[in-house]
């Protein structure tokens, strides 16, 4: 388990700012719809969705950011991990459930590295639990 712990210890910055870069560059969508869509996702841009694409791309977008502090702020960490699990997992699910349409060529990638973030965040719960890090105050030496 110590190895575990190590492991965990030893990536969970990395990991976090990674993949959480990773997420907040979603946040092109929100302020380049048009060409987020056709260029990074590779569909036909639909002037009609706009609203909903931009709503996406920034509510996404955040999550990355967020993830990235708490790759700093250890006292974030169990809210946002939990979040962006149930976040990620959630589109996971809707690549995989509409695997057979056509407009899901453009989140394969997104949803392998959303799959990742999931399985890492359940094996850091079931190592590290889900108890908040507390930051202790100094003790004064005697």
């Amino acid at each position: 388990m110590i190895t575990l712990q190590r492991f965990f210890t030893t990536t969970f910055k990395p990991f976090f700012l990674c993949t959480g870069l990773g997420t907040a560059l979603i946040g092109l969508y929100a302020f380049f719809p048009e060409w987020s869509v056709s260029q990074l996702a590779q569909l036909e841009y639909l002037r009609d969705y706009t609203i909903i694409v931009q709503h996406w791309g920034i509510m996404v977008g955040l999550m990355g950011l967020f993830m990235m502090a708490a790759a700093f702020v250890p006292v974030w960490r169990v809210p946002i991990l939990v979040f962006s699990a149930i976040e990620k997992a959630f589109m996971v699910w809707l690549v995989l459930s509409n695997a057979n349409q056509e407009f899901v060529r453009g989140f394969w990638i997104p949803a392998a590295v959303d799959a990742t973030v999931v399985l890492y965040t359940v094996a850091y719960f079931c190592v590290v639990g889900m108890l908040p890090v507390v930051p202790t105050a100094a003790t004064p030496n005697k």
